[in-house]
């Protein structure tokens, strides 16, 4: 995965969270991300 990607999982497994899921949705609906890309930073 892209840096971009790692860094957003790494951000979003945070405690608490820097990403939020709403951010990720929006990333996902504007292309920035796949929507694999975001099955990944959202698995557990």
């Amino acid at each position: 995965m892209s840096m971009l990607v790692e860094s957003l999982r790494r951000l979003y497994h945070n405690n608490p969270p820097r990403v939020t899921l709403e951010k990720l949705q929006q990333m996902l609906e504007n292309g920035k991300i796949s929507q694999a890309e975001y099955d990944y930073i959202i698995a557990p």
